[in-house]
């Protein structure tokens, strides 16, 4: 990737931080800056860079610009709640994702089926897959609330399918875990892999119906099982994945994965313990702190810099300051201004350590 284009993807994720701590501080705005912290890091970056990592080029191609630029305006119209302009956007949004998925994969996902298919070329195409039917569901339900009125629950809200679009990014995440794990390996890694898979994919897609129909109790039982899913994705990566930088950035991802599945327990939980209550806000606060720049973030690092690797940085020291961010600064951040403009600062920080730290050797590119 060039010097440009990541200067560009740092501009775009400090600017999606920075929402994220506006609307304590400026809650009358005429634009939601809840959704433009989602849009801008999930959608506009994290998409961006799922178009430019399953396309290989090492560069970002016309449709990567294209959708930037369409994914850009869709963020403005949907944050100023300009409904018909963001439906619009939602057409030329849905064929750059599906050209993209058409030209490295197949208009049906036969291959999620295919036992000889690398379950990392699985996940990539979920991840492509799961962007294009977000920008479909997440229109449909903006249609119906705003226009139609065809059902009415009080979970099926715009804000709960907007955050439905940090799940590609977690899912090439994942593709990108499974790539550097040892195809030729014993039939019960490959029998796990599988099951990893489909515990991942099948889990969330229940778990998000459960959320709508709030059926606690069932929420409950996904969300453990989804912990020892990634316990276990968790635990092959280990042994499967050779020793290189990209290993350590990674297995720190899988930490604020595991991490962020038992927030979200202790969420749901809230629920029928009312002890707990009084600490919802903060535990859903650091739950999605904890997803979108722990886990998510990780994922995205590799692929900013994957023509580049092994690069010079202090790796653990970079994933200390990652950590202190996530878990410490810009949680709190939410609620004290000094520590938001602090959190900003190392956040910008970390990005320029990471993106700009200078390749040791060039591996060969994708």
């Amino acid at each position: 990737m060039s010097a440009k284009a990541k200067y560009v993807m740092g501009l775009t994720m400090t600017i999606a931080l920075m929402f994220g701590f506006l609307d304590p501080i400026w809650p009358d705005a005429v634009v939601s800056f809840k959704r433009l912290h989602i849009f801008l890091f999930n959608l506009l970056t994290g998409g961006s860079l799922i178009l430019y990592y399953t396309e290989g080029k090492g560069i970002f191609t016309v449709k990567v610009r294209a959708f930037f630029a369409l994914a850009l305006l869709y963020a403005l119209f949907a944050a100023a709640g300009l409904y018909i302009p963001t439906l619009i956007l939602s057409a030329p949004l849905f064929l750059i994702v599906e050209s993209v998925r058409n030209s490295r994969f197949s208009f049906l996902p036969l291959d999620f089926f295919r036992p000889r298919v690398p379950v990392h070329e699985k996940f990539n195409q979920a991840s492509l897959l799961c962007l294009s039917l977000g920008i479909v569901i997440a229109s449909l339900v903006i249609i119906n609330n705003e226009y139609a009125g065809w059902v009415q629950y009080e979970k099926l809200t715009i804000e709960v399918f907007f955050l439905g679009y940090s799940f590609p990014v977690s899912l090439i995440t994942m593709a990108l875990m499974f790539s550097f794990m040892t195809e030729r390996s014993s039939r019960l890694i490959g029998v796990l892999k599988e099951i990893g898979f489909w515990s991942v994919n099948l889990g969330v897609i229940i778990f998000f119906v459960f959320i709508i129909f709030k059926w606690f109790a069932a929420e409950m039982v996904i969300s453990i099982t989804l912990f020892f899913t990634v316990f276990m994705i968790f635990f092959m990566f280990i042994i499967t994945a050779p020793a290189v930088q990209q290993k350590t950035f990674l297995l720190s991802g899988m930490v604020f994965l595991l991490f962020t599945a038992l927030t979200g327990i202790a969420y749901i939980l809230a629920y029928p313990f009312p002890f707990l209550s009084e600490y919802k806000d903060f535990l859903l606060q650091l739950h999605a702190m904890v997803s979108l720049y722990g886990w998510n973030l990780s994922g995205l690092f590799i692929i900013i810099r994957y023509n580049d690797f092994p690069i010079r940085l202090n790796s653990f020291l970079a994933i200390f300051l990652h950590w202190a961010i996530v878990l410490v600064l810009a949680p709190l951040g939410k609620y004290d201004w000094p520590i938001a403009v602090a959190a900003l600062g190392a956040y910008v920080g970390l990005l320029t350590v990471v993106f700009l730290g200078h390749a040791i050797q060039r591996s060969v590119r994708q």
